[in-house]
């Protein structure tokens, strides 16, 4: 019986079966490829993209520390400004008579002639 079971099933065309073979090995080489291919796009993508963000993060960075910067300048600008002002009122001061004979009587203890100079005593030494 066992042979008549085997009589029933037909051998199938060996050119056939070649070809399908060759098909589904074709398709099973497109399939690597096809992920092959989206591996290598994806590897892409992401070296690209982690690229993009250091270099975004470092620009950002020297961005915020340009600023600070432009900001510690700016002070700085503001004293010296100040500074010239007063240096400027110095000069301005320098070339008036009056505040020259003041500085001398004051600093230097010098008097017109026939005039008596008193120094007092500072109120924050007593």
């Amino acid at each position: 019986m066992v042979s008549n079971q085997t009589s029933r099933v037909r051998e199938m065309d060996k050119a056939y079966i070649q070809q399908r073979e060759q098909e589904l090995e074709l398709e099973e080489r497109k399939r690597r490829g096809l992920f092959r291919r989206l591996t290598a796009l994806a590897i892409i993508i992401i070296a690209l993209g982690t690229v993009g963000f250091v270099t975004i993060y470092a620009q950002a960075h020297s961005l915020e520390e340009k600023r600070e910067e432009k900001l510690a300048l700016d002070q700085r600008l503001e004293q010296l400004k100040a500074e010239e002002q007063r240096l400027n009122q110095d000069i301005a001061n320098y070339n008036d008579l009056d505040y020259i004979a003041e500085i001398a009587r004051r600093d230097y203890y010098l008097s017109k002639p026939g005039e008596t100079l008193f120094k007092l005593p500072d109120s924050s030494s007593n």
